[in-house]
């Protein structure tokens, strides 16, 4: 893969973050935007082609994504379907039907949970971030990385049951 083409790939995930982080579309578009643009002229920011820059990249977003949430000061939601994942295709109509409820059911979970447990849900699980990665993009320990993940999935796994979604046998 290309620089550009990796730069566009991480352009689109950094967007997804932003959308989720936010609930709005142009905010989502000026974040992402703005941050590139910090990247390119910022003397301190690690070079496109560079390992270091997705991470960081990732990082001045979700700075920029918190400071418009405590700027609004309310999470306005809208529907933004087309940046969600897309649920497994099957040729049993039913088994589709299945699959696209659960997803449905896990993206209204995940609104559920606070703006920290959502985050790391969706750098590790949505966007596969390293422990590492997540840490430096958060400012923690990679130890607080894991904990929170763990408290973050265990939220989400109540939400979950408590919908009726069985998990693994248990209901």
């Amino acid at each position: 893969m290309q620089v550009s083409e990796e730069f566009d790939q991480c352009r689109k995930q950094a967007f997804a973050l932003a959308l989720r982080l936010l609930n709005n579309q142009d905010d989502a578009l000026e974040v992402v935007q703005t941050s590139i643009e910090k990247g390119l002229n910022h003397p301190g920011a690690p070079t496109l082609d560079h390992a270091e820059f997705k991470p960081w990249l990732f990082t001045v977003v979700r700075n920029k994504s918190i400071d418009i949430l405590r700027r609004k000061k309310r999470l306005p939601h809208v529907e933004h379907e087309e940046y969600h994942t897309q649920a497994p295709q099957s040729t049993e109509p039913d088994r589709s039907l299945q699959q696209l409820q659960l997803k449905e059911t896990i993206e209204q979970a995940l609104e559920q949970l606070n703006m920290q447990q959502k985050e790391i849900i969706l750098l590790r699980d949505y966007h596969n971030f390293s422990y590492a990665d997540i840490a430096k993009i958060l400012g923690i320990a990679k130890g607080s990385v894991m904990s929170r993940l763990h408290r973050a999935r265990m939220a989400l796994r109540e939400i979950l049951v408590n919908k009726g979604v069985s998990l693994g046998g248990q209901q």
